[in-house]
């Protein structure tokens, strides 16, 4: 029996008790009942489900909501959500999105996770053509948005990373090539465009930059594409550094996905090593080594090649300068004697 499995068995037992005829002693409540959150033990065996395994995870997720519908309890937003997300994690895309159609039904107000979620649930989804879906639904809403027509969504950067990452997924593909990268960049261009006009503000993250690089560094097209797809990503990656208050502070999972792209996509040996040798001395500047970037260099670059650049940086050949990964978390750090490794 599953964790979720458990979980749902105990509170089918909260409500047996809740509606057993007989005189059952419950224990008495204490704090602000009137004001409590009800549905929390519904949306906890619901979140339980969407973090499992199990392959009937959806439709037990469906039936604790169904039970929650038919009791004197109200399901909220949240637990609206919390089942949006059991299909996002669990492949069904579509039904995520009947999800949010019956809870404007129901005049429940959906919130930016709501809509996040579902762009998520495509963007995520294995099947051919659910990013162009899931851009699809982003541009939908965007235009009921500016025509009065849904005053619910909100854009975030969320949602615009989750669509882009969906084109990544997608760039990998057999079905991928450079239209995909080029509807990405779109993507990306017009996340940007909404965060100069003030319509998405707060603190800007790497995110979505970060996923376009991963889009570009997984295309799956012609040489001549993979030239262009680099060209973008190199483009990409400069404007980052030039203006990090708009696309995001460059952090370590940047300069790791910009280390892929050049690998994948350069032309010749002698590009590869010139562009890897800029990135790892600029990650080393700014103390975001990370082990998957010192990796990449290494497995990528000849061996003297890389030992010639570390030793000129003041690196040895055993060990890696604290100050090169001075800013990168501790399990994501490369060891004193990573390079042993490679």
């Amino acid at each position: 029996c599953s964790a979720p499995s458990r979980a749902e068995h105990i509170l089918n037992r909260m409500i047996d008790l809740y509606y057993d005829g007989n005189d059952v002693e419950l224990p008495s409540l204490e704090g602000d009942v009137e004001h409590a959150k009800h549905d929390a033990p519904f949306n906890a065996v619901i979140t339980a489900y969407a973090r499992s395994n199990d392959p009937n995870a959806a439709e037990r997720a469906f039936a604790v909501l169904e039970r929650l519908e038919v009791s004197p309890i109200a399901p909220t937003v949240f637990t609206y959500n919390a089942v949006m997300d059991v299909c996002a994690k669990h492949g069904d895309p579509e039904r995520a999105l009947q999800i949010l159609e019956k809870m404007q039904a129901l005049s429940v107000t959906p919130d930016s996770t709501s809509y996040d979620t579902i762009l998520n649930a495509f963007a995520r989804h294995d099947k051919s053509g659910s990013a162009d879906r899931a851009w699809e639904l982003l541009r939908q809403w965007e235009e009921e948005r500016a025509a009065g027509e849904n005053d619910t969504f909100i854009p975030s950067q969320v949602g615009y990373s989750a669509v882009i990452n969906g084109f990544a997924k997608a760039s990998g593909m057999e079905y991928g090539g450079m239209s995909t990268v080029k509807k990405a960049k779109e993507v990306y261009d017009r996340l940007i465009q909404q965060k100069e006009s003030g319509v998405i503000y707060g603190e800007s993250d790497p995110v979505a930059n970060s996923c376009f690089l991963n889009c570009c560094a997984n295309i799956y097209g012609t040489r001549a594409e993979r030239k262009e797809a680099l060209i973008l990503a190199i483009k990409a990656f400069e404007e980052m550094k030039r203006d990090p208050s708009l696309h995001g502070e460059p952090g370590q999972f940047t300069f790791g996905t910009m280390m892929k792209a050049c690998s994948k996509l350069s032309a010749d040996a002698a590009e590869r090593n010139r562009l890897l040798e800029s990135l790892f001395q600029q990650s080393c500047n700014r103390g975001l080594l990370s082990k998957s970037t010192l990796g990449q260099f290494l497995r990528h670059t000849p061996d003297e090649f890389s030992t010639k650049v570390i030793l000129q940086m003041g690196g040895s050949k055993r060990e890696i300068p604290p100050e090169w990964h001075r800013n990168v978390p501790g399990k994501h750090k490369p060891t004193p004697t990573e390079r042993d490794r490679y």
